[in-house]
C-alpha cells in the first residue's frame, strides 16, 4: 500500500533505534517549531502576569479532563446544557486522564501539568508517526517537512495542552504506518487504544476496515503476501475501544444511547453538513460590517477551505486507500457536526494525512533558505494565533 513504484521500508517497528536516528532531523524540527510557539505564550503570560503553564492545563475542556484525573467520572460542573442535559464528564472518553493520573503517581505535579505532559510527549510520538507515514509514501525529506508542518498548525498549540488531539494522532499515525507496513493485527490493537481516546476514532476505525477489505480480496485472489485471516482479524478489532467505551457508558446510565444523550448537553450530533453551511453562510452574510469577521472564525474558515484544498490535491496524488478514507472520514465527521459553532477546526488536526502532498511539494525545493523562511513564518504565525487562542479566545475551535 506505499506510493506506487516505492519499496516501503520497515523503518519503526524491527528497529527502534536505528528508526528514531532516522527520524531525528524530524523530531528536532517539530520541536522547534512548539518551543517558537511555547515562548511566545509564556512571553504574553510573563508581561500579563499570567502563568502560562496553568493556563494550558486548565482552560476551557482541559478543566473536564481536570475533574477526571482528580475525581473519576464522578463529579460534574453542576451547569446544564442545551435542551436542559446536564453537562457529563463521560462525553470525554477516558485513555487521556487515565495517562496523566498514572503520571501523577510518579511524579508530584498538579493534574494541569500532568495532561500537559502527557499531551506534549504524545505530540513527539505523533510526530514521529506523521513522519514514519510521509516517509513511506513520499520519502525522508517530505516525512521530515510534515512533522514540522504539523506542528505549525494554526492550533498546533494543543499539542502541548490539557486536550487529547496530539494522543489521538500518535496513536492514528502508528495505526496507520501499521496498516502500511501490513501488521494488521498490531494496526486492530492500536486502533483500539485510539477508541479509549476520541470518538473521532471512528474515522480510523473506517480506514482500518476498507484497508482491510482490499487486503482480504488481494490475499483471496492471490496477490497477497501474508494469510487473509490477519486483515480480517485487525479490521474487527478496529472498533472495539470506541464502541466499548459508548455500551459501557449506556450500561452506567441505564440507557444504550446514553452517550449520544450526554453528547446533546454541547448540542452534539450530525445534520450531514447542513450547520456547517449555516455557519458559513453567517459567517460570510451576516457580519455587520461595524465589528468585521471574528479572528477566531476567520482562521477556522481558512483553516477548513486549506484542508478541503489539500484533500482535492490528494485525489490527484492517489494516496494509499486507508490514508484517502481516514482523511474523508475525518472531513465528513467535522463538516456533519451538528453544534452551534460547526466545524471545528482542532477536530482536523488529526488529518495530518492532508498535509503530505503538501509536504512532498515542499521536499522539491532545493533552497534551504527558502524552506526554513516558510516553516519560519508558519511557526511564527502559528505561535502568535496560540496566544490568542490560549489567553484572548474563546473556547478553540
Amino acid at each position: 500500500m506505499a506510493a506506487p513504484g516505492r519499496t516501503a521500508p520497515r523503518l519503526a517497528f524491527s528497529r527502534p533505534r536505528s528508526a528514531l536516528r532516522d527520524a531525528a532531523p524530524a523530531l528536532l524540527g517539530y520541536s522547534a517549531a512548539r518551543v517558537v510557539g511555547l515562548l511566545m505564550a509564556w512571553v504574553y503570560g510573563q508581561s500579563h502576569d499570567r502563568s502560562t503553564l496553568q493556563r494550558l492545563g486548565t482552560f476551557w475542556d482541559a478543566g473536564w479532563y481536570v475533574r477526571i484525573v482528580e475525581h473519576g467520572y464522578s463529579v460534574t460542573d453542576g451547569f446544564i446544557g442545551a435542551h436542559g442535559i446536564p453537562y457529563s464528564p463521560r462525553a470525554f472518553f477516558p485513555l487521556f486522564p487515565w495517562l496523566a493520573k498514572g503520571l501523577r503517581t510518579v511524579l508530584p505535579v498538579s493534574p494541569g501539568t500532568a495532561l500537559v505532559l502527557v499531551s506534549s510527549v504524545a505530540g513527539l510520538v505523533a510526530a514521529w508517526g506523521v513522519y514514519a507515514v510521509c516517509r513511506l509514501c513520499h520519502g525522508r525529506r517530505a516525512g521530515v517537512l510534515a512533522a514540522v508542518l504539523w506542528g505549525t498548525l494554526p492550533l498546533a498549540l494543543l499539542e502541548n495542552t490539557a486536550y487529547s488531539e496530539a494522543l489521538f494522532t500518535a496513536v492514528a499515525a502508528w495505526t496507520l504506518y501499521a496498516v502500511l507496513s501490513r501488521r494488521w493485527i498490531l494496526a486492530g490493537i492500536m486502533c483500539v487504544v485510539a477508541g479509549l481516546i476520541r470518538p473521532t476514532a471512528m474515522a480510523l476505525t473506517a480506514a482500518v476496515g476498507v484497508a482491510a477489505v482490499v487486503e482480504i480480496y488481494r490475499c483471496l485472489h492471490g496477490r497477497g503476501r501474508i494469510h487473509w485471516s490477519r486483515p480480517l482479524v485487525g479490521g474487527m478489532l478496529s472498533p472495539v475501544g470506541w464502541v466499548g467505551y459508548m455500551l459501557y457508558v449506556g450500561w452506567v446510565e441505564g440507557s444504550w444511547g446514553a452517550y449520544f444523550h450526554i453528547q446533546q448537553a454541547w448540542a452534539s450530533g450530525f445534520d450531514g453538513g447542513w450547520s456547517t453551511l449555516k455557519w458559513f453562510g453567517r459567517l460570510l452574510f451576516d457580519q455587520q460590517s461595524s465589528t468585521g469577521i471574528p479572528l477566531s472564525d476567520a482562521v477556522m474558515a481558512m483553516t477548513l477551505a486549506g484542508y478541503l484544498v489539500l484533500f482535492a490535491i490528494t485525489l490527484v496524488h492517489r494516496q494509499p486507500p486507508v490514508l484517502m478514507v481516514y482523511s474523508a472520514a475525518l472531513l465528513v465527521i467535522d463538516l456533519g457536526n451538528a453544534s452551534p459553532y460547526p466545524p471545528l477546526a482542532r477536530f482536523l488536526m488529526p488529518a495530518f494525512t492532508l498535509l503530505l502532498p503538501l509536504a512532498a511539494s515542499l521536499a522539491r525545493l532545493r533552497s534551504r533558505g527558502t524552506l526554513a523562511v516558510i516553516l519560519g513564518a508558519a511557526a511564527l504565525l502559528s505561535g502568535l494565533y496560540g496566544v490568542f487562542v490560549l489567553f484572548l479566545g474563546s473556547a478553540p475551535s
